[in-house]
């Protein structure tokens, strides 16, 4: 009796972009370790791999490194003659070097896993939809392949004419719109799963909130649950602490709780640093959002926090430069 052998390997493999010189960057919280404990449970893989230049650090990280082994990674800032600027476009690049050569499972590090991906195996290549739609794009955040896979290779080759700068028009165009496009020019070289697999419920403001929201529903998706973390991380999940789970009355907090037992409600609760730098943080966020609001907006802020003298001087300046022309909206 010959039995089919699985394309991919068993083997997890993560990312983690960390510079220890930026007081600003994110720390290995709580939610990483409970999605790299979940991916072991469920997964149940023969090898789980974390890629990154630098260590993380930190109490959550002290728990999640027995879990796994370190590939140091060198920063990939070109590829094919083409600069890469920001450390996402590393990851993307470095996820497709690492499949292409060994295979295996790809997870963001806020990736929550529900269930087995066994039945996923045999395929050459996996991915799942971020929306309803193939024309809303395949995240790169969950990716299955074979060793040299032929969709991975296909992809990798069209880094030939990458053009991404940052959190600009072309943004997501080689991690997410082009993976579409390419599983519609080659459809037999990868599975495609609808969106209930990986990226339910959505990044939205209704999707964000059915899994950080109050609910009494157990909703979820089927496989895995990508949790958004760059949209939600000031607001839900840094220096989150097994107490704040406990009491917690979210669908994500109810999908950690299970991976945080026996550990103590104040473990990992922040340093007077650590809080300093996520006001710090928080600070500069507010500021490049308000550097963007039109003139009138931000003199209505400013109307709200400032004492009277100090208003009626910035007033007559604000009007003077308006009908100078200065301070006109576009």
């Amino acid at each position: 009796m010959n039995l089919k052998m699985p394309k991919i390997p068993k083997d997890v493999h993560y990312i983690f972009m960390y510079d220890p010189t930026n007081p600003r960057e994110k720390q290995w919280s709580l939610v990483h370790y409970v999605c790299v404990k979940s991916a072991v449970k469920n997964i149940e893989p023969e090898n789980v791999y974390l890629y990154c230049e630098n260590e993380p650090t930190g109490p959550w990280w002290e728990l999640t490194k027995p879990l796994l082994t370190i590939r140091r990674t060198s920063p990939v800032k070109e590829i094919f003659g083409n600069p890469i600027t920001h450390p996402a476009h590393e990851a993307d690049v470095i996820r497709l070097e690492v499949l292409l050569k060994y295979g295996g499972i790809y997870l963001d590090i806020d990736v929550l896993v529900h269930k087995s991906f066994d039945d996923l195996l045999n395929y050459p290549t996996v991915m799942g939809l971020e929306s309803t739609s193939i024309d809303g794009g395949i995240p790169n955040a969950v990716l299955l392949s074979e060793p040299e896979s032929s969709f991975l290779r296909n992809w990798y080759e069209e880094y030939r004419w990458f053009r991404g700068r940052g959190k600009e028009a072309f943004w997501n165009e080689h991690s997410v719109l082009l993976p579409a496009r390419l599983a519609t020019k080659f459809p037999d070289s990868i599975r495609v799963l609808d969106q209930q697999a990986f990226f339910w419920p959505g990044w939205d403001k209704k999707g964000l909130k059915k899994i950080y929201g109050p609910s009494s529903n157990n909703e979820r998706a089927l496989y895995a649950n990508h949790l958004w973390e760059s949209k939600v991380w000031d607001h839900h999940l840094e220096h989150l602490t097994p107490g704040r789970v406990r009491r917690g009355e979210s669908q994500f907090h109810r999908w950690c709780l299970p991976f945080l037992d026996g550990l103590p409600d104040d473990y990992g609760i922040p340093t007077s640093l650590e809080l300093a730098a996520r006001r710090s943080r928080m600070q500069a966020s507010m500021f490049q959002k308000i550097k963007s609001w039109p003139s009138t907006q931000i003199w209505a802020l400013g109307s709200r926090i400032l004492s009277s003298d100090t208003k009626q001087l910035l007033k007559r300046r604000f009007f003077k430069r308006l009908q100078n022309g200065k301070g006109k909206d576009e």
